[in-house]
């Protein structure tokens, strides 16, 4: 079988989406695509670029034009994959991240579009708001699935919560508070 790097992501979600993070390995994607894993290591270096990869393409499509509909977008794309809040904070950490950058850079336009404010509070406006999503959405799955092993239904609005909080974020950039 003839794999590149789109059948390797492709399989690795196929694994995180059926099993979670925790089983996706080399040796299990080498092992779904009828290859050794050896096969793997010409098209991504290890597991560390795999995951990186995996949080490229769970987050490649957000659209949004205030931090707002960016949030809830990004929280939407996390919560479309089984552990992919955790993804994408594992993969988004990796130092020189491009998936990163262009996260960074799509809320710091998005906050920009908001207040005139200068370019740092914007920059600072846009991580609060990623970092929130993150960290919120994080909670938001293991809950959930803590609630799938209990049977203990969590009674917290995230959606709600994560609009409140982001509504903050700009109320703070738009006064100026931080400058």
């Amino acid at each position: 079988m003839q794999i590149n790097r789109e059948s390797i992501i492709a399989a690795a979600l196929s694994l995180l989406d059926t099993y979670g993070l925790g089983d996706v390995t080399m040796r299990r994607v080498a092992s779904s695509l009828n290859v050794a894993p050896g096969a793997l290591y010409w098209h991504i270096a290890n597991k560390q670029a795999l995951i990186a990869a995996l949080a490229e393409d769970i987050i490649a499509p957000i659209s949004g034009e205030s931090l707002g509909e960016l949030s809830l977008n990004l929280r939407e794309l996390l919560l479309a994959r089984r552990d992919g809040a955790e993804v994408a904070i594992a993969g988004l950490s990796l130092p020189q991240a491009p998936a990163w950058d262009r996260l960074v850079a799509v809320f710091t336009a998005a906050a920009a579009r908001s207040t005139p404010a200068a370019d740092s509070a914007h920059r600072a406006a846009a991580l609060s708001a990623i970092h929130l999503v993150l960290g919120a959405t994080l909670m938001e799955q293991s809950q959930r699935q803590l609630a799938e092993t209990t049977g203990a239904a969590p009674d917290t609005d995230y959606r709600a919560d994560l609009i409140r909080g982001v509504r903050i974020i700009n109320t703070g950039l738009i006064h100026g508070a931080g400058d």
